[in-house]
């Protein structure tokens, strides 16, 4: 029961409380839409229903009643109920029906109720006096009935025939997060059939880790929010997607291997709330794990090199971004290690750039099983790697794992049928305090050429804080291996 307006309706009436326990009592056995009335009939020289009534106000209205008349909650509370509704051309207006019933024992007429949308229907108003007031309830008029009647099953029968023929997945909820309807393709994608669904079954086919966010979703849009969302199911599927930076990948080089990986779905779902039921949704469903794969591909590509699969100097930028950027100590505790090939110019010259190619692949891979797991290898450019080192603790031990990538390197490899040796020339900076991506690989390029003159496969190391050369004692003229 609503708050009901207080009426001043003078000691001859009783109290307002009274009327609305009796009002309350008497809607609840006989159903349907219930309004309660109090008030004082006054006389007049000429008697009519309007001026008997004049002062008659609605105290209360049921959730149903407020639905039949299209309004919302309060809208009736302290209202005469001559202004309860306008006037209609084709009928009366069911508070004059009510307010001619008024007088005597009760009874029941016809009336029209037109609602703020403009549309119309009849319906029998009964008036049953209570103890101090009166309790109004309005019927639909059982033509009118009949047709609402037949007007909703002609639009459930459209609706089922629409979303069972849908290129969607489409369920519905009444209440909560019970389903109701499902349709055919919404219980394909989820490997099982329309019946197992309903309730909420479907929940347990949705991803574990995925499953605080799609119930976080539907309480929003029980609350009369829409919500877009992208969850796993629980089941996998194969497909070919990318590794993430620095992994070993079997598969050809530029390419992603093949992984089990979770299917996606991209749920939409939209409120359907109303007056006279709970809070429930209409969802679609759409596989997307196709278009994942093909956005994570498309990600994967713009961020490696399409030779070798090391991550790109776009890539590159942003992780030394992310590292310098980064508050926590052990991110910026890093080293950059700048490689040029030694005699790389003389390997496409003399065997081709398909001989040159096959050597730069083979120089990633040497350095994928050099690296650890949480360093970052790129080829930014021709015969140009860098790694990046994290949780370095000193320059020593950026100087002991550069020499372990040189040796690595030096080993021979074959190159048209013939034995090559491969060398590589070594910057290695480690950032200062107002460094930049760009000044930190400025600076191991630099050192990198230094090393370069003195012999192929030597290393230099920069100064942290300026950035000049400053070669090791014991390897400043470079070694070669």
């Amino acid at each position: 029961m609503s708050e009901g307006a207080r009426v001043d309706v003078g000691p001859a009436v009783p109290q307002l409380e009274t009327v609305l326990t009796q009002a309350w009592h008497a809607a609840a056995e006989r159903g349907g839409a219930a309004v309660a009335l109090v008030g004082r009939l006054s006389p007049a020289a000429e008697p009519t229903a309007e001026h008997e009534t004049r002062d008659v106000r609605v105290v209360w209205a049921n959730p149903a009643a407020l639905e039949l008349l299209g309004l919302g909650p309060g809208e009736l509370d302290d209202v005469l109920l001559l202004d309860a509704a306008p006037r209609h051309q084709r009928g009366q207006a069911w508070p004059l029906v009510a307010a001619s019933l008024l007088r005597g024992t009760g009874g029941q007429g016809i009336g029209v109720v037109r609602r703020p949308d403009e549309s119309t229907r009849r319906v029998q108003v009964q008036v049953v006096p209570l103890q101090g007031g009166w309790l109004v309830t309005l019927t639909a008029h059982v033509d009118d009935a009949k047709a609402a009647r037949t007007a909703a099953a002609e639009a459930d029968h459209r609706f089922r025939a629409l979303a069972e023929h849908a290129p969607v997945g489409i369920f519905l909820s009444e209440a909560g997060l019970r389903l109701g309807y499902v349709n055919g393709p919404f219980a394909e994608l989820l490997g099982t059939d329309p019946g197992a669904l309903t309730g909420t079954a479907w929940v347990d086919a949705i991803h574990p880790d995925d499953r605080t966010e799609l119930l976080e979703a539907v309480h929003a849009v029980l609350a009369g929010q829409e919500r877009d969302l992208r969850v796993r199911l629980a089941a996998p599927v194969t497909s070919r997607v990318p590794l993430p930076d620095g992994d070993p990948d079997d598969a050809a080089p530029g390419t992603a291997p093949a992984r089990s990986s979770q299917r996606w779905l991209h749920l939409r779902l939209a409120p359907t709330t109303t007056p006279s039921r709970a809070a429930g949704f209409v969802g679609t469903a759409e596989d997307v794990t196709v278009r994942r794969a093909w956005e994570e591909q498309m990600s994967y590509q713009a961020h490696h090199d399409p030779l070798t699969g090391l991550v790109n100097r776009r890539r590159l930028v942003a992780v030394l971004t992310e590292l310098l950027s980064s508050r926590r100590g052990h991110d910026r505790a890093f080293a950059v290690l700048f490689f040029d090939l030694d005699g790389f110019k003389e390997v496409n010259d003399t065997y081709g750039h398909e001989a040159g190619d096959r050597v730069l692949i083979e120089v990633a891979r040497r350095m994928q099983r050099t690296a650890r797991d949480q360093d970052v290898i790129a080829r930014i450019a021709g015969d140009e790697f860098v790694v990046v080192l994290r949780h370095v603790g000193s320059p020593e031990e950026a100087e002991a794992t550069g020499r372990r990538h040189l040796a690595a390197l030096a080993g021979p490899l074959k190159v048209s049928g013939r034995e090559v040796l491969l060398s590589a020339s070594l910057g290695i900076a480690m950032p200062s305090p107002l460094d930049t991506p760009e000044t930190l690989l400025r600076a191991a390029d630099r050192v990198m050429y230094d090393a370069k003159a003195a012999g192929s496969g030597g290393y230099r190391m920069a100064q942290a804080t300026t950035g000049r050369p400053d070669a090791t004692d014991d390897d400043a003229e470079g070694s070669t291996l």
